[in-house]
């Protein structure tokens, strides 16, 4: 039979277990942290190998060398899906070169942003084919030189440079449109620039943005300084030559998971 003493211990008790379920740590031993991983030791080289397989069209899977990625110093950085909604199995590619010998990174030149000696190519990705159709809304450049014509360009207004034909706008401004023959293929290429003079914290451009039918049809984004716009053509072919030759031309299995796009302008 209990006694009052003994169903007060027992009250006690059942107090304290209580608290402990409660307050848990306080009745328990706590572990020690984990403890903290060291940092990474310093590079002394740019990493090699190449990305995992990115898949740009059903055509096109590219392995691109990490000495033209940016982002080969960072090892968690995964592939932007291409802005297609229908096509979310489709990734965007993006890579760098410097000129004048269409070299990669080091741990030197990877500082600068404003290296005049800098190709970026911004994009490339997956696009409709039929932007390649008369007036089709896009990034064809016959389309798009008819809709800048009618709408912007003065066609009376223009300069003949480096194979290339250059538009000023009807409005003031300091930016020229320019068009041509990128390739012995027949296809061609737009490419806006700007003319001096230059504000002295400006880093004036030149940018190509185009659709090309290539690969099952493929928009393409570069820019470098307006330096270099005399080697647009040379520029815009070592591009190719560098997407060719990184193409996996067997079969290859799944390839790593995109992550989110992301809405882009045209």
């Amino acid at each position: 039979m209990r006694t009052r003493c003994s169903e007060r211990g027992w009250l006690r008790l059942s107090v304290r277990v209580a608290a402990c379920a409660v307050l848990g740590s306080g009745c328990a031993k706590r572990e020690p942290p984990p403890p903290v991983p060291p940092p990474p030791a310093p590079l002394t080289e740019w990493p090699n190998g190449v990305t995992p397989p990115l898949k740009i069209t059903d055509e096109l899977i590219l392995q691109i060398p990490l000495q033209y990625e940016r982002g080969a110093i960072n090892p968690d950085r995964r592939p932007m899906r291409a802005f297609i909604s229908q096509q979310s199995d489709k990734n965007e590619a993006g890579f760098d070169f410097f000129l004048p010998d269409f070299s990669g990174y080091t741990l030197q030149n990877y500082r600068s942003d404003t290296d005049p000696n800098k190709v970026e190519v911004v994009y490339l990705h997956a696009s409709d084919p039929h932007e390649a159709e008369p007036d089709a809304p896009g990034l064809y450049p016959p389309n798009m030189l008819k809709r800048a014509l009618a709408d912007s360009l003065n066609p009376k207004d223009f300069k003949d440079q480096y194979g290339l034909r250059c538009y000023r706008s009807r409005e003031p401004s300091s930016r020229l449109t320019c068009f041509g023959r990128r390739d012995a293929a027949g296809e061609d290429i737009v490419l806006t620039t700007a003319e001096p003079p230059y504000a002295a914290d400006q880093f004036p451009q030149v940018q190509a943005r185009y659709f090309s039918k290539q690969y099952g049809g493929v928009r393409i984004y570069w820019r470098t300084h307006v330096d270099n716009l005399p080697r647009w053509r040379e520029i815009d072919a070592q591009i190719w030559k560098f997407i060719d030759s990184w193409q996996m031309r067997a079969a290859v299995g799944p390839v790593e998971p995109p992550l989110p796009a992301k809405p882009r302008q045209p």
